[in-house]
C-alpha cells in the first residue's frame, strides 16, 4: 500500500525484509514503477503464491 513512490524510497534505503505483489489480470496503462531511475540490488525469495479471487497474491522475503 501506499504506491511505487513510497516502495521506491524504502528499498533504496534498504528497509524492506518482506513485501507482498498484487497482481491485476487488468490492464491500468501508465502505473508507478517502482524501479524507475533507480540502482536497486537485493534478493528477495518468493516464499508464497496464492490466489484470492481475481488477484494473484506473491510473498517475497528478503535473502
Amino acid at each position: 500500500m501506499g504506491g511505487g513512490n513510497l516502495a521506491r524510497e524504502f528499498f533504496k534505503e534498504n528497509l524492506i525484509d518482506e513485501f507482498q505483489l498484487a497482481i491485476a489480470p487488468i490492464i491500468l496503462g501508465k502505473g508507478i514503477s517502482l524501479y524507475i531511475g533507480d540502482d536497486i540490488t537485493v534478493k528477495f525469495t518468493l516464499t508464497k503464491v496464492e490466489k484470492l479471487g481475481q488477484l494473484a497474491m506473491l510473498h517475497y522475503i528478503k535473502k
